[in-house]
Protein backbone atom coordinates (compact mmCIF):
# COMPACT_ATOMS: atom_id res chain seq x y z
CA UNK A 1 0.00 0.00 0.00
CA UNK A 2 1.24 3.42 -0.70
CA UNK A 3 1.89 6.75 1.20
CA UNK A 4 -1.68 8.78 1.25
CA UNK A 5 -3.04 12.05 1.45
CA UNK A 6 -6.03 12.34 4.03
CA UNK A 7 -7.84 14.82 5.19
CA UNK A 8 -6.47 14.50 8.47
CA UNK A 9 -3.41 14.06 7.97
CA UNK A 10 -3.04 10.63 8.93
CA UNK A 11 -1.54 8.29 6.41
CA UNK A 12 1.69 10.49 7.82
CA UNK A 13 3.60 13.70 6.67
CA UNK A 14 0.78 15.66 4.65
CA UNK A 15 2.77 18.66 3.79
CA UNK A 16 0.70 21.47 2.81
CA UNK A 17 2.86 23.53 0.58
CA UNK A 18 2.39 27.22 -0.73
CA UNK A 19 4.36 28.24 -3.80
CA UNK A 20 4.59 30.51 -6.60
CA UNK A 21 7.72 29.25 -8.27
CA UNK A 22 9.32 26.23 -9.29
CA UNK A 23 8.98 23.27 -6.64
CA UNK A 24 10.34 19.64 -6.26
CA UNK A 25 7.40 17.13 -4.72
CA UNK A 26 7.76 14.89 -2.61
CA UNK A 27 5.33 11.93 -1.99
CA UNK A 28 2.13 13.08 0.20
CA UNK A 29 2.66 16.78 -0.77
CA UNK A 30 -0.35 19.00 -1.01
CA UNK A 31 1.05 21.92 -3.36
CA UNK A 32 -1.36 25.28 -3.54
CA UNK A 33 0.19 26.78 -6.03
CA UNK A 34 -0.42 30.79 -5.52
CA UNK A 35 1.14 32.03 -9.17
CA UNK A 36 0.72 30.69 -12.56
CA UNK A 37 3.66 29.88 -15.15
CA UNK A 38 5.58 27.21 -12.50
CA UNK A 39 6.58 24.07 -12.79
CA UNK A 40 6.06 21.41 -9.97
CA UNK A 41 8.32 18.32 -10.61
CA UNK A 42 7.14 14.54 -9.07
CA UNK A 43 9.09 12.50 -7.25
CA UNK A 44 11.61 10.86 -8.81
CA UNK A 45 9.79 7.21 -9.66
CA UNK A 46 12.43 4.90 -7.70
CA UNK A 47 11.66 6.33 -4.90
CA UNK A 48 7.95 5.93 -5.02
CA UNK A 49 5.60 3.31 -3.87
CA UNK A 50 2.62 2.08 -5.64
CA UNK A 51 -0.16 4.06 -4.32
CA UNK A 52 2.18 7.42 -3.65
CA UNK A 53 -0.06 10.57 -3.64
CA UNK A 54 0.82 14.00 -5.19
CA UNK A 55 -2.12 16.81 -5.13
CA UNK A 56 -1.64 20.35 -7.06
CA UNK A 57 -4.32 23.03 -6.22
CA UNK A 58 -4.13 25.85 -8.69
CA UNK A 59 -5.08 28.18 -5.58
CA UNK A 60 -5.03 31.47 -7.07
CA UNK A 61 -7.20 30.52 -9.72
CA UNK A 62 -4.22 31.66 -12.38
CA UNK A 63 -3.50 28.70 -14.25
CA UNK A 64 -6.13 29.00 -17.09
CA UNK A 65 -3.83 31.90 -18.60
CA UNK A 66 -0.85 31.28 -16.95
CA UNK A 67 -0.22 27.16 -17.04
CA UNK A 68 0.77 25.15 -14.50
CA UNK A 69 3.44 22.52 -15.51
CA UNK A 70 3.67 18.83 -14.08
CA UNK A 71 6.88 17.54 -14.95
CA UNK A 72 6.74 13.85 -14.87
CA UNK A 73 10.98 13.21 -13.61
CA UNK A 74 11.25 9.56 -15.68
CA UNK A 75 7.43 8.37 -15.03
CA UNK A 76 4.63 8.20 -17.56
CA UNK A 77 1.70 10.84 -16.78
CA UNK A 78 -1.70 8.92 -17.72
CA UNK A 79 0.81 6.05 -19.79
CA UNK A 80 2.31 8.98 -21.96
CA UNK A 81 5.91 9.86 -21.93
CA UNK A 82 5.19 13.68 -21.47
CA UNK A 83 4.57 15.96 -18.92
CA UNK A 84 1.05 17.54 -17.96
CA UNK A 85 -0.51 20.66 -18.10
CA UNK A 86 -2.80 22.40 -16.34
CA UNK A 87 -4.60 24.95 -18.22
CA UNK A 88 -7.77 25.20 -16.02
CA UNK A 89 -8.15 27.97 -13.39
CA UNK A 90 -9.08 26.59 -10.27
CA UNK A 91 -8.27 22.89 -11.21
CA UNK A 92 -6.87 20.52 -8.54
CA UNK A 93 -5.26 17.28 -9.66
CA UNK A 94 -4.27 14.29 -7.52
CA UNK A 95 -1.68 12.18 -8.90
CA UNK A 96 -1.50 8.86 -7.53
CA UNK A 97 1.92 6.02 -8.77
CA UNK A 98 1.51 2.83 -9.90
CA UNK A 99 4.92 1.06 -11.07
CA UNK A 100 2.85 -0.81 -13.69
CA UNK A 101 1.44 2.49 -15.14
CA UNK A 102 3.50 5.40 -14.19
CA UNK A 103 1.26 8.79 -12.65
CA UNK A 104 -2.05 7.81 -12.90
CA UNK A 105 -4.51 11.56 -12.55
CA UNK A 106 -7.69 10.86 -9.94
CA UNK A 107 -11.18 12.45 -11.23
Amino acid sequence: MGRYITTTGTAGSVVRVNTGSAYQAVVNDRILCTAGGQTITLPIYTSCVDGDTVQIVDAAGVSGSSNITVARNGANIQTLAQDLTINIANASVTLVYSSALGWIILK
